[in-house]
């Protein structure tokens, strides 16, 4: 095999004689030859098989390899739910939550689940569009109000009782499905089934 040293030997070798570049004519003894690419680089001997390819070889890792990769890679505590795994907790999540008033406001509601981020993303939003169908129009403060009540971990029977003030009638349904969302964002979250 020709090593670079040897190779730009030859062409400045070959240059010197006549001609300029590979390919070009070169003059020897007053007769023009052109010299093949081939024979610059002696491509000849790397066809003979003097030297190994220079393209490697893929190989599939082995059952170790693998196992090595696997341990290197951060381990999550959360297991990934199917579409039809977590359609089927969502709903058995829900089915556990009580329908009746008493049972529901019975419910250990777990307040350390229940965040400023989950109180935005999910629970203001659904005050605030109930409050305008029981209302007719959007009422920023009372949505304040029944938040930082909330917020305040206050039990459903004292907030149902401020609520009734606007809401008359309503405020029973209203403060049970609100009851009834508290409780399956929470539990929902704890089981990882929301982020």
């Amino acid at each position: 095999m020709m090593t670079r040293r040897m190779m730009r030997s030859t062409i400045e070798d070959q240059c010197s004689r006549g001609g300029s570049e590979i390919g070009q004519p070169v003059t020897l003894g007053g007769k023009r030859r052109k010299l093949e690419v081939s024979s610059v680089f002696n491509q000849e001997e790397d066809e003979e098989g003097g030297h190994q390819s220079r393209k490697m070889k893929l190989s599939m890792p082995t059952d170790e390899e693998k196992k090595e990769t696997e341990s290197l890679l951060p381990k999550t505590e959360e297991k990934v739910l199917s579409a039809e795994e977590k359609r089927k907790s969502i709903k058995q999540l829900i089915d556990r939550i009580p329908t009746q008033k008493d049972e529901l406001f019975a419910f250990p509601l777990d307040w350390s689940v229940l965040d400023k981020d989950l109180m935005e993303r999910r629970v203001k939003s659904w005050i605030t569009k109930k409050i305008v169908e029981y209302i007719g129009e959007e009422e920023p403060s009372l949505c304040g109000f029944i938040c930082s009540k909330i917020l305040a971990k206050s039990s459903p029977e004292n907030i149902l009782q401020d609520v009734a003030i606007v809401l008359e009638e309503e405020a029973e349904v209203f403060v049970v499905k609100m009851w009834r969302l508290l409780i399956y964002e929470t539990e929902a979250k704890k089981l990882g089934l929301v982020k």
